[in-house]
Order: C-alpha cells, then sequence, then structure tokens
C-alpha cells in the first residue's frame, strides 16, 4: 500500500508540474520478450546457409523443423556477396517465424578479407591488413587500408546490421524477428584495455540499428581453448556487454570444433553467465550452441560431418537446466533428415553426410521420446 501511495503521489506532482515544466518522456519500448524456460532439450537451430544463392527445399526445411519441434531459427549467411542477399535472408525468416510460430534471429558474415574472422581474439585483430577493402562482393562498402582490421570489421558489421533492420521493418515482419551479430569473439578471461574498448566498440555499433528499431539482438561468442577461468570470462563478457542493447547470448561449446574428448566442457560457463548476465540488470539470457558435428582436419574445420548420438547426448546433457535455450549447429548438413537443397551438388564439393544426419536426427527423436534420460556425467 505504501507503494501505491509513492507512487500515487509521483504520479500528481508530474501533473501538476506539467504546467511549469515538461514531465520526463518515458523509456522506449523494449523489445518483445522470449521466455526463459531452463531447456531439457533442443529446442532451435542454426543454420549456415552456403555461399551464392544455392536453392534451399524450404517447404522439406519447415517440415524437418516441425518434426524436431524446434521453435527458435537463427540464419547465417556466410556469402561474401552477404549485402546483397539480405533480402533473401529476411524472407526465409518471415516464412520460418509464420510457419512454425518460431522465435527467428538472422545475420550475414561481412568481411571478405582471407579467413573467417567472426570468432577469434579481438586482440588479434588490432592490426592491419591492406588487402581486407570491401565489406563483400561486388559492392561492399570501401574500406580504408590503413585501419585496423577490427574497425573495418565494426564498420561492415554496422553496414549489414543496418540493412537488416531497414529489410524488416520494410517487410514489416514480426517482432519475434531479431539479429544475430555474426562477429563474435572467443569467450576468454582477459583482454588488453585496447582490446576490450575495440570490442565494446565493435558490438555496441553491430547492435545499434535493430537496437534502434526495437529488435532482439543476439551474439554467439566461441567457448575456445583459451577461454580460463568461467567466473571471470563471464564478468568480463558482461562489462563489455554494457550497454550494446544485446539480450541475448548463444554460446558456442566448440566440442566438435576444439575439444571433441569433453563434450560437457561448457557446463560451467553456461552457469557462470547466467550468474553475471541473467541475475544482472540488465537481463541477458543466455543460450546454448551445440555443435552437432566432427571435424576431420583438425585445423580449421574444412570438412565437418555429423557426430555421434553418444557425444551429442553429453553435449545437451552439459547444458540441460543451466541455459534458456539449446541450439543445434548446424542443422542442415548434420541434423537433417533429408536433403534440404534442391541441387546438393551446387552447394560443395564434399561428401553426402545425408544419411549420417538422417541416423542422428532419428535417434535423438527417440531419445526424446523415451524421457531424454542423461547418462551420468564422466
Amino acid at each position: 500500500m505504501r507503494l501505491r501511495s509513492v507512487l500515487a503521489a509521483l504520479a500528481t506532482s508530474c501533473l501538476l508540474a506539467a504546467a511549469v515544466v515538461r514531465c520526463s518522456v518515458p523509456p522506449p519500448t523494449p523489445p518483445p520478450q522470449i521466455l526463459a524456460t531452463r531447456e531439457r532439450v533442443a529446442r532451435g537451430a542454426f543454420l549456415s546457409l552456403p555461399p551464392g544463392t544455392a536453392a534451399l527445399d524450404r517447404a522439406a526445411l519447415v517440415a524437418s523443423l516441425r518434426e524436431m519441434n524446434f521453435n527458435t531459427i537463427i540464419i547465417e549467411s556466410t556469402a561474401n556477396q552477404a549485402g546483397e542477399l539480405v533480402a533473401d535472408r529476411v524472407a526465409l525468416a518471415v516464412d520460418l517465424q509464420r510457419e512454425l510460430d518460431a522465435d527467428v534471429f538472422v545475420g550475414s558474415y561481412q568481411a571478405s578479407a582471407p579467413g573467417d574472422r567472426s570468432r577469434t581474439s579481438i586482440d588479434a585483430l588490432l592490426q592491419k591488413d591492406p588487402a581486407f577493402d570491401k565489406c563483400y562482393a561486388p559492392d561492399g562498402l570501401r574500406l580504408d587500408p590503413d585501419a585496423l582490421v577490427v574497425d573495418k570489421i565494426r564498420l561492415c558489421a554496422q553496414d549489414i546490421g543496418k540493412k537488416v533492420a531497414d529489410e524488416l521493418t520494410r517487410v514489416n515482419a514480426s517482432p519475434r524477428i531479431g539479429c544475430y551479430v555474426t562477429h563474435a569473439p572467443e569467450l576468454v578471461e582477459t583482454l588488453t584495455d585496447a582490446g576490450q574498448s575495440k570490442l565494446q566498440e565493435l558490438l555496441r555499433d553491430s547492435a545499434s540499428a535493430c537496437v534502434q528499431t526495437k529488435r532482439n539482438v543476439l551474439l554467439s561468442p566461441l567457448l575456445s581453448q583459451s577461454a580460463g577461468d568461467p567466473d571471470r570470462a563471464a564478468v568480463l563478457f558482461r562489462e563489455t556487454l554494457q550497454d550494446s542493447g544485446i539480450n541475448f547470448v548463444l554460446l558456442q561449446d566448440g566440442v566438435g570444433s576444439v575439444d571433441p574428448a569433453e563434450p560437457r566442457r561448457a557446463a560451467l560457463y553456461y552457469s557462470a553467465l547466467r550468474l553475471a548476465l541473467v541475475d544482472r540488470p540488465p537481463p541477458v539470457q543466455v543460450w546454448a550452441n551445440i555443435e552437432a558435428f566432427d571435424c576431420e582436419d583438425g585445423g580449421g574445420c574444412t570438412r565437418p560431418h555429423p557426430t555421434t548420438f553418444a557425444r551429442l547426448t553429453e553435449q545437451l546433457c552439459g547444458a540441460r537446466a543451466r541455459v534458456d535455450r539449446i541450439v543445434a549447429y548446424e542443422y542442415i548438413h548434420d541434423l537433417a533428415e533429408r536433403p534440404l537443397y534442391a541441387t546438393p551438388a551446387s552447394v560443395d564439393a564434399s561428401p553426402d553426410d545425408t544419411a549420417a544426419a538422417a541416423q542422428l536426427h532419428r535417434s535423438y527423436l527417440e531419445w526424446v521420446d523415451a524421457g531424454a534420460v542423461c547418462p551420468p556425467a564422466r
């Protein structure tokens, strides 16, 4: 009762003061809330789309995702011509959101620099690369050759973020379609002052257009071998996210790409991130990004293939009850039970993993139907 009286008095004083001074403007409406549930099984799919415009069988994709009962979709474009594919990716996001009643995030790689710069130590980007002079082909934003690589990536990410936000606004997309900031670094326990400052600028500017249009924004850092202490890494990450507007963190567990011998390696980091991000204002949901693949080469993972069901189960159980949602990475190649491209040969020259992905898909559904019982932790 006392609180109500105080609020009523404040409201009255504001009305009386209006004749003399302008009352404070209420804060802008936040993006729509996505319910936090502490998931037990996977509920989402990470779709990493190939370069170019290979024909994706959207009906088959929807049927596959519906069978899995997935209600969260992250769409990532890996094409150098990302800027030109924004409308296509947003159209796919709109279709999936409507067909599956799902929460969807869409984003694209922008950099045309050699190599994958999306998940690496930010301190490694405090250097120059004159050859990196354009965000994407053929009509990408031109860059100053003498600028630091991290600043070039920031400008590219800001450019593509605005394109995504503008396209979502143009088509009047559901507020449940948000933005995915693709250029996320490794999760680490220490950064140089310069590295942390540059990372804060990168995340803030990458998210800015979507934040301004009141869209949810998702970021997916990688749990690398240099993550260090979970609590220190989580606190540093919270400080880095401050004022960025990013409200969902999808921790990529790195099991397939970094350490397949430790399938529950991310468990302590999920818990630490929850303590640092979810339970402190402003709240940020923590999700798990489960790598459903193995690598044959052990280096750059240029030849991934679907993992075993036993290992996938360990990863899922390591995330259980520690995160608000679990997403499978990468769904199309590693977990779908049917070919999803009308012309698979045009996608890449890799061996066909459809049979292995179908087996993993069926084993997962059987496990869920049987109660999703976790094996004892090793």
